[in-house]
């Protein structure tokens, strides 16, 4: 009997603790649920145990990129599911003293609650969670639903997991998504005013001074653009000219809010930084330097205004930034300069006193 209420106290922990890892997931604690959440933990600290590794299991399947294959089960059949097993009994320990035990619950209880209340604890993040990169850093994370992010050079998207809904915002920089399938719980990614909502897809989008691009490189995706200022008659944040693209189709939106006609695109081209290539086609040197920047170490500046507006196309290793400054200075005579570490100048063509060119 009592290996039975072991059990069952056992599994009504787990299941709160789900209960509460879910309500953190999904919505914003209320002041009376934040309240609720402590008193819970500083019940017992094996509610502060199972909630950590409930946790820590979740992290797990969420690295495993298998996971999105995985299909739910029918929960009225129970015939394959993992059931507890009791621990083997051992050598029964001497409990501490009432006093002792007290004091030790209080402390756990209130340095939860204090990292709960400041914000910085895993679990509040995982309703409102940052991912970001560096120059010359790429990064690839698959989110809780399955859903994987890959992040370019200098770039930062803040997920944040609702009821009903899967939000993303793209800060800065670019992001391609691979959408795990939920018809219930849409997946948005807002960069600016522009909303780009898909169930199940791959996409990629940009967002830089010049405005938001997104292109599809499969499925399909709704772009909204918001308004930034309603106009008569017009509530706020009405979205308006929904756009559908499919695959291998693409639309830039400007800071003040103009669409560009959605054109065909190589998908396949623009999404390439994904494996370690850079693609042009009719684009400014100037473009292409900033691109091979987010990627390099080495630095290349552009001090001649018509040689960075001068338009090229090409294939680059995005780690290869040498590559592209040999075929500036073939293709344009461009003088290169390298007087600091790191840096390299491409300018106007210029002798020396002795008429040597700087190397």
């Amino acid at each position: 009997m009592t290996s039975d209420l072991r059990s069952l106290n056992r599994r009504e922990t787990a299941e709160r603790a789900a209960f509460w890892l879910l309500t953190l997931q999904s919505e914003e604690l209320s002041a009376v649920q934040r309240a609720e959440l402590i008193d819970w933990l500083r019940d017992s600290p094996q509610h502060v145990s199972e909630l950590l590794r409930i946790l820590t299991l979740q992290r797990g399947l969420a690295r495993f990129k298998g996971w999105r294959e995985v299909q739910p089960i029918d929960s009225a059949d129970a015939s394959s599911v993992v059931t507890w097993l009791e621990a083997p009994t051992g050598p029964v320990r001497p409990r501490p003293p009432r006093r002792r035990r007290r004091a030790a619950l209080m402390l756990i209880a209130a340095g939860v609650a204090g990292l709960l209340f400041l914000g910085s604890w895993e679990f509040t993040r995982l309703g409102r969670t940052v991912l970001s990169t560096q120059l010359a850093e790429r990064r690839e994370t698959t989110l809780a639903d399955g859903s994987v992010v890959d992040l370019a050079p200098d770039s930062e998207v803040v997920v944040l997991y609702r009821a009903h809904e899967r939000l993303i915002t793209l800060e800065h920089g670019e992001a391609l998504f691979h959408v795990a399938k939920n018809t219930e719980r849409p997946f948005i990614v807002q960069a600016a005013e522009t909303r780009v909502r898909a169930v199940g897809t791959v996409f990629n989008v940009q967002r830089g001074e010049e405005g938001v691009s997104v292109t599809v490189v499969e499925g399909r995706v709704t772009v909204s653009q918001r308004q930034a200022q309603p106009s008569a008659g017009s509530p706020a944040g009405v979205a308006v000219v929904p756009l559908v693209l499919s695959a291998d189709e693409q639309v830039s939106i400007s800071p003040l809010g103009r669409a560009t006609t959605v054109r065909q695109v190589r998908s396949g081209a623009v999404a390439s930084w994904t494996s370690g290539q850079l693609v042009f086609d009719n684009e400014t040197i100037g473009e292409i330097a900033r691109r091979f920047n987010l990627y390099n170490k080495t630095q290349i500046k552009i001090v001649d205004p018509a040689l960075a507006a001068r338009r090229v196309s090409g294939v680059f290793k995005a780690d290869d930034p040498e590559s592209f400054i040999a075929l500036v200075e073939a293709i344009a005579d461009a003088h290169v300069v390298r007087r600091e570490l790191d840096i390299v100048t491409l300018g106007v063509p210029t002798k020396s006193v002795s008429g040597v060119r700087s190397r």
